[in-house]
């Protein structure tokens, strides 16, 4: 059973952690973020790995906080998937060459516990990925149309990944750019794992495992009228 967002500690900041986390970073309240964190929760990103704990999470948190202030970044929110035992917000962060799609995965834990996982591409930063690192067992409960997607592109399929998509579908890269189906099978070519699943009908976002490596991504999949795949959303780089 989920916690409430109304069980956590209360804090200046309002709504999802999730919706508010990068919101705060950018407008100077790491302490009220912090108290909604708690001393318990842990924070996992592909630019500065992992941080848990109050000193590390507020070294963590200034950190991204410069991260962005330097580039000049706006943090701009698109939608929040809210799950059962987890939430993902999608956006992406506008800065001064570069718009990013960037993702923050909240899962909530026992105790009032989270762990914040934030799925975004690296290389145009120039920066080799550090996490999110694997968690957690294998999900084996995928919705349908989705778990059609991944075998096929775990097959090696690309026709039959193509065929998981409505006709006028798009797929959109972890750096921005946007495909059309064919695309799935061009840039995710590495074997993948569930170990995670925010679901809420019409939506889907999974976390995985990709190959043998230790390192997790996200994608995020719209559920067209038809059944099929309407828009894919891919977070992390293979």
């Amino acid at each position: 059973m989920r916690h409430a967002e109304e069980d956590l500690p209360p804090s200046s900041l309002r709504g999802r952690l999730c919706e508010v986390f990068f919101s705060a970073l950018t407008t100077e309240m790491i302490d009220a973020l912090m108290r909604r964190l708690g001393d318990k929760a842990e924070l996992d990103d592909p630019i500065f790995g992992a941080a848990s704990g109050l000193d590390p999470l507020r070294a963590r948190l200034a950190e991204w906080s410069s991260f962005i202030s330097d580039r000049d970044g706006q943090y701009d929110r698109t939608v929040t998937l809210v799950g059962g035992d987890r939430d993902v917000t999608e956006g992406k962060i506008e800065m001064r060459d570069r718009a990013l799609p960037i993702a923050l995965l909240m899962e909530l834990r026992k105790e009032r516990e989270v762990a914040l996982r934030v799925y975004c591409g690296t290389s145009a930063l120039g920066v080799p990925a550090k996490g999110p690192t694997v968690v957690g067992a294998v999900a084996t409960a995928v919705p349908s149309f989705t778990a059609d997607l991944l075998a096929a592109l775990g097959k090696r399929d690309a026709v039959g990944a193509a065929a998981c998509f409505e006709e006028d579908s798009s797929v959109r890269d972890a750096l921005g750019a946007e495909h059309d189906r064919d695309a799935a099978a061009r840039l995710l070519t590495k074997s993948m794992v569930v170990h995670g699943v925010a679901d809420n009908g019409q939506s889907c976002a999974v976390e995985v495992a990709f190959g043998d490596s230790n390192r997790m991504g996200l994608l995020v999949l719209q559920r067209g009228d038809s059944g099929l795949v309407r828009s894919l959303r891919i977070y992390s780089e293979v």
